[in-house]
């Protein structure tokens, strides 16, 4: 999966009013974008943790308390690891337990924007997934069913708008890459219907 594509998706996340997430899942958010290192455990590692959250302003509704529980949390789940770096100080380090987790949360952020006026040309997504990706099949048609797409064919579904990046960012993540492709279509016999389902007509 694109770093860059994650990450931006925790930061507008971050920065929204939304109270999607839970506080855990927010503080492990918080650490993995604010240059974990400076996280020195000891009398200070709290301080430094609520300074951290005023950063991004949907966070800072959180008490030092709720802060405090929260890191303690992902550090039981195994989320966040505390380790000496080159200098001896202890420093909270995320866990591959914790990418993975912060990754699956994203892809639940994700969201296609609508453009304002349609350029009448269907995006249609097609897959060819080999029997043991079956997992990976399954959730691609979940996301893809979350996000509205049109089911044409069993491995083939439609969106109306540039819809590109989050296939990417989705395939990406559950190793589907190369069994996947997307194609800008600008016709499609008896469209009708799919219009309907996207309130086109």
């Amino acid at each position: 999966m694109r770093k860059k594509g994650y990450i931006k998706k925790l930061k507008d996340f971050l920065n929204s009013d939304t109270t999607k997430a839970k506080i855990a899942t927010v503080a492990l958010c918080v650490l993995v974008l604010a240059s974990i290192p400076v996280f020195v455990i000891g009398a200070g590692v709290m301080g430094n943790a609520v300074q951290v959250f005023k950063m991004f302003k949907g966070s800072r509704k959180y008490s030092k308390t709720q802060i405090r529980s929260a890191v303690n949390s992902i550090k039981g789940q195994k989320l966040i690891e505390y380790v000496a770096d080159k200098n001896g100080k202890v420093v909270v380090k995320i866990t591959k337990k914790g990418k993975t987790r912060l990754r699956t949360f994203a892809i639940d952020l994700i969201k296609i924007k609508k453009p304002k006026k349609w350029d009448g040309k269907w995006r249609l997504v097609m897959f060819d997934i080999p029997m043991r990706f079956t997992k990976g099949r399954e959730a691609l048609r979940y996301h893809l069913k979350e996000l509205n797409f049109f089911q044409f064919q069993k491995s083939a579904w439609i969106y109306p708008y540039p819809c590109e990046d989050e296939i990417i960012f989705i395939t990406d993540f559950f190793g589907l890459g190369k069994f996947v492709e997307v194609l800008t279509v600008e016709n499609i016999l008896r469209e009708e219907k799919i219009k309907k389902h996207f309130h086109l007509i």
